[in-house]
C-alpha cells in the first residue's frame, strides 16, 4: 500500500502547542462526541481517568508528574495515570496498542513515525474540534500548520523547539591547536579529528554511535548532497542515486579510518546514551551530535568550554542538513472518551505559568512565546542549547526526512554498521543497500 505523507515546510520560528487528555480508552462513536462534550459540561464533577503515555529521562519524568499533580489538584474529579519509561521499545509498544485499541488517551510520539502510525487507521482525534478548550494563540501558526496536520486534520501538536546540535568541548580543540570555529567542511572535520587523535591517542573528535549515525545523521548528509528528502513522498522513489549514497558512505568510512570516531566496538555499549561513555565523561571526546531535546541537565560538565558548532558541509552542498523539527508530538487517541478534558489538561500543560516553571526545558525549549520568555528570564534554558536552536532556525534544512519509511531507515542503518565494522568495501555495501532499497520501495508502491 502506498503510504500517505503530509508536506513539511520549515519556518524560521518554532511554536507549538500540545494537547490531549483522555478518559480510559473506550469505543466512542465520533458521531456522539458533541453529546459527550455537553454531558461533561453539565456534570463537571464526573470522575474521569485519563492515561498519559510518554518517554524520556528522569528529569522529564519528574517534571511531567509534577504538572499532572498540579492539574489534579485543581481538578479533583480528574485522575491522570502516568505511563512512562525510556525510548527503547516505545514505538513497538505504541503501534501494538494503537492496533489493538488499548492505547493511552494522551500520546507522545516521534514526528518521524507519523506515517507508520496513521497507516494503522484513524487513530487520533482532530484537535480543531476542541479549539475552544485548547488555546494555541501563543504558538507560531505556520509551524503548527506544517507539522500538526495529516490528511487535513490537526492530529497533534509539537512539544517544543528542537534543533540539531554539535556540542563541542573546545578545550580538546585548543590542546590540539585546532580552531573549532574554522571547521566549515567535512574535509576540515576529518583533519581536525586527525589532529586531536594525534595530539592524544586516547582522544577522538566525534562522539556518535552507529544507530544515531545511520538513522539520523546519514539522512542529513544525503540531504546536503541531493537537496531532497531520502524518498519522494508521492512516488515512493529514491531521491538519491547510487553515486550519492556511495559519497555519503565514503565520508563515514573515512571518519572511522582516520580515527575521527571512536572504534565502533568501543562506542557500541553507549548507543543512544552517548553521555554515559567514559571517554565523554573524562573529556576525551570533543564533539557529540544529537538533538537539543536530548541534552539534559548533567549531560556535560564543561560549561566554561562548551560551544555549539555549525554542522560541517560538502563544498557543493545543496542545503545545510541541519535538524530543525519538533522534539516530539502530542496527540489524543480517537478511542478517548473525554478528549475535551485531555485538551484542557494540555492547555494547562503549555499555557499555565506554574506548569511552564515546572516543565522548564524538559522537552527542549518551550513552544510558546510565554514559555520561551519565562525560561530566558529565569535562566532555565542552557545558553549553549539556545545557541544551537538559533543556528538551526537560521540554517535548518528544508528536507528533514521525517516521513521516510522505517524499512528504508533500517536498511541504511545496517549498511552503516557494516562500514563501521569494516565488513566489506564501500562500493559493495552501497550496491547491496541499493538493491534492498529498490526491492523495498517497489513493494511499498504496490
Amino acid at each position: 500500500m502506498k503510504r500517505k505523507y503530509f508536506a513539511v515546510l520549515l519556518s524560521a520560528a518554532l511554536a507549538i502547542t500540545a494537547a490531549f487528555s483522555v478518559t480510559g480508552c473506550g469505543n466512542a462513536d465520533p458521531d456522539q462526541e458533541a453529546e459527550k462534550k455537553e454531558q461533561s459540561a453539565e456534570n463537571p464533577e464526573e470522575e474521569i481517568t485519563l492515561r498519559f503515555m510518554w518517554w524520556g529521562d528522569d528529569v522529564r519524568h519528574q517534571a511531567t508528574l509534577d504538572v499532572i499533580e498540579q492539574y489534579e489538584t485543581e481538578h479533583p474529579n480528574v485522575t491522570i495515570e502516568a505511563e512512562y519509561g525510556g525510548y527503547d521499545g516505545y514505538f513497538e509498544k505504541l503501534t501494538t496498542q494503537l492496533s489493538g485499541g488499548t492505547v493511552a488517551d494522551i500520546i507522545q510520539y516521534n514526528a518521524n513515525t507519523v506515517s507508520d502510525l496513521m497507516a494503522i487507521g484513524d487513530v487520533f482525534v482532530n484537535l480543531e474540534d476542541y479549539a475552544d478548550v485548547l488555546d494555541t494563540s501563543d504558538f507560531n501558526q505556520e509551524f503548527i500548520k506544517n507539522f500538526s496536520y495529516y490528511d487535513g486534520k490537526m492530529i497533534a501538536v509539537p512539544t517544543g523547539i528542537n534543533g540539531g546540535i554539535w556540542l563541542a568541548n573546545t578545550a580538546l580543540f585548543d590542546e590540539a591547536e585546532v580552531d573549532a570555529e574554522e571547521i566549515r567542511t567535512w574535509d576540515d572535520f576529518i583533519e581536525a579529528g586527525k589532529a586531536i587523535h594525534q595530539a592524544n591517542e586516547s582522544c577522538y573528535l566525534f562522539n556518535i554511535d552507529i544507530e544515531t549515525l545511520g538513522k539520523e545523521l546519514l539522512g542529513s548528509i544525503i540531504a546536503q548532497i541531493t537537496g531532497e528528502d531520502l524518498v519522494n513522498k508521492d512516488t515512493m522513489e529514491m531521491n538519491f542515486t547510487k553515486e550519492d549514497l556511495q559519497k555519503a558512505f565514503t565520508l563515514i568510512q573515512e571518519m572511522y579510518a582516520n580515527d575521527v570516531i571512536e572504534p565502533a566496538a568501543d562506542s557500541a555499549p553507549y548507543a543512544l546514551k552517548l553521555n554515559t561513555n567514559p571517554k565523554w565523561i573524562q573529556h576525551e571526546l570533543a564533539v557529540v551530535y544529537g538533538a537539543t531535546s536530548n541534552i539534559f541537565e548533567g549531560y556535560y560538565d564543561f560549561q566554561d568550554t562548551a560551544a555549539a558548532l555549525s554542522m560541517p558541509e560538502f563544498e557543493d552542498a545543496k542545503e545545510s542538513g541541519v535538524l530543525y523539527v519538533p522534539p516530539q508530538m502530542l496527540a489524543i487517541s480517537s478511542k478517548c472518551e473525554h478528549p475535551e478534558v485531555a485538551a484542557d489538561f494540555l492547555n494547562y500543560f503549555y499555557n499555565d505559568e506554574t506548569a511552564i516553571h515546572t516543565l522548564k526545558t524538559c522537552r527542549s525549549v518551550p513552544p510558546t512565546e510565554k514559555g520561551q520568555k519565562i525560561c530566558e528570564e529565569n535562566g532555565y534554558a542552557d545558553p549553549v542549547l539556545v545557541s544551537a536552536i538559533t543556528k538551526a532556525g537560521e540554517t535548518g534544512t528544508i528536507h528533514q526526512n521525517l516521513y521516510t519509511p522505517t524499512e528504508v531507515v533500517e536498511i541504511l542503518q545496517d549498511a552503516v554498521e557494516k562500514i563501521a565494522y569494516a565488513q566489506g568495501d564501500v562500493e559493495t555495501i552501497t550496491n547491496d543497500a541499493m538493491s534492498l532499497l529498490e526491492e523495498t520501495l517497489g513493494r511499498l508502491r504496490k
